[in-house]
């Protein structure tokens, strides 16, 4: 059945577009008071004085919000050129990736654990160390996905004895943190667990009425200092109908009255079902993820609960082959991450498969929700995540300081570049530090040619 590019736009964006002057009156305050401070540089000489009347430029470098994406591509591909690109393609457009440590294809073979980077390859996939060491390079923080998720579990475990199944998780959080803890953004104890009764492949342990608050209290045994967070499947829908009474949200309020050590929450945010929900026209329990209103709601609620926030898997689809539909997709991907940025207890948020038809399975793939196509050019979409980071949500200014030298300015969160001159000093916007800093320059003469 035929749909225009106008009934896609109205069924996906018709919310955004009624509820704009409310939305944006939120999402704007709140992204300048809380994703932004205020900086008061002191320009000294090298004699002590004050370098009145200077005329500098500041550059934002980095964000601290962290915009990622999975990385389950590094090196997977058959032509080395196509390896490259996508290496290029990574660290030009996110700060954050995603590795993959699923149990089942980490240690397909008992006590022979994948974690070195010249390990056999196995598709989406790529070994630890190499994702870090690739990160390192690139300036790109990591992520640990995920200690405990029994929907991948390898064949050899004895998945109906608890306490074996404990002995050897207990052993793989130690191992694992062994290698990698004091190296990582953050760790992912467990996944989906709210999901579990579709598994076919869990062990004993996942049913068990305790097994969040046994992990979360294994990987702070192990894990000292990491930050913990509990990763969740599509929750937002529930968020933003139920509040209080939404499944996640009760079972984080126990949880947390537990004393158990979560650091971070996480749910995913997948659209995958939008493909077939605008086949049929059926917009019943699907409204919520493209309602400002309710998002706002939604995930204020769990704000609520005191843990600083992360949208860990994000899938926008493209729902058709045309350029206007690679449009709509860039315009859900810009409301969507406007809505996410000015949460205040927000601190990241990563997109899930970057590279189309390279998804988890031919589900996934028909959503065509690619940032990138085959070939490593952009779509649409992910222009738009570059141009919010680097040009809507960036900061850059001329200043003259005044007769005691001072320039006062109000920046994004990152680290910055000051340039005087032929001079050029590196200093940091960061929540919570000092906002006064004193930089000392040789007089401001011309910058070299």
């Amino acid at each position: 059945m035929d749909i225009s590019i106008e009934e896609k736009r109205q069924f996906c964006l018709g919310l955004f577009d009624e509820k704009r002057k409310e939305t944006e009156k939120i999402t704007t305050a709140n992204i300048e008071k809380y994703r932004k401070g205020n900086c008061r540089v002191q320009l000294t000489g090298q004699d002590g004085r004050p370098l009145a009347g200077a005329k500098v430029k500041v550059r934002q470098m980095t964000h601290d919000f962290k915009y990622g994406a999975n990385i389950f591509l590094l090196d997977e591909f058959e032509k080395e050129e196509e390896n490259q690109a996508y290496r290029e393609m990574f660290a030009q457009y996110f700060n954050l990736a995603t590795i993959p440590f699923y149990w089942a294809e980490l240690e397909p073979e008992e006590g022979k654990p994948r974690y070195a980077s010249d390990s056999k390859k196995i598709w989406r996939r790529p070994a630890p160390d190499l994702c870090l060491n690739y990160c390192e390079e690139k300036g790109i923080s990591g992520k640990l996905h995920c200690l405990f998720y029994d929907k991948f579990i390898p064949a050899w475990l004895p998945k109906q004895d608890a306490a074996a199944m404990k002995r050897l998780y207990e052993k793989r959080f130690a191992e694992i943190a062994a290698r990698y803890s004091g190296k990582l953004y953050e760790v992912e104890v467990t996944n989906e667990m709210l999901y579990e009764s579709g598994w076919t492949e869990n062990s004993v342990l996942t049913g068990k009425r305790d097994i969040i608050e046994w992990c979360f209290a294994q990987a702070s045994k192990f894990f000292n200092g990491d930050k913990l967070v509990i990763n969740e499947g599509n929750q937002i829908d529930t968020l933003c109908r139920e509040g209080y009474r939404s499944p996640y949200f009760m079972q984080l309020d126990m949880l947390l009255s537990h004393g158990t050590p979560i650091n971070k929450i996480g749910m995913q945010a997948h659209l995958f079902d939008y493909m077939g929900a605008i086949e049929e026209r059926e917009k019943k329990g699907r409204t919520e993820n493209m309602d400002p209103e309710l998002l706002l709601k939604g995930l204020n609620c769990l704000a609520e609960l005191g843990k600083p926030l992360e949208i860990t898997e994000v899938t926008i689809p493209t729902l058709g082959k045309t350029q206007e539909d690679e449009e709509i997709q860039a315009q859900i991907l810009k409301e969507l991450y406007t809505i996410w940025f000015s949460i205040p207890a927000m601190e990241s948020v990563v997109y899930w498969n970057t590279v189309e038809g390279t998804a988890y399975n031919s589900g996934e793939n028909r959503a065509s929700g690619g940032l990138f196509h085959r070939d490593f050019t952009p779509k649409k979409s992910a222009l738009m995540l570059k141009k919010l980071f680097e040009e809507i949500w960036h900061t850059e200014l001329e200043l003259t300081a005044d007769e005691d030298g001072i320039v006062d300015f109000r920046g994004f969160y990152g680290e910055y570049i000051l340039e005087c001159g032929s001079n050029k000093r590196s200093f940091g916007i960061h929540k919570g530090e000092n906002p006064v800093k004193e930089l000392v320059l040789f007089p401001c003469g011309p910058a070299n040619p």
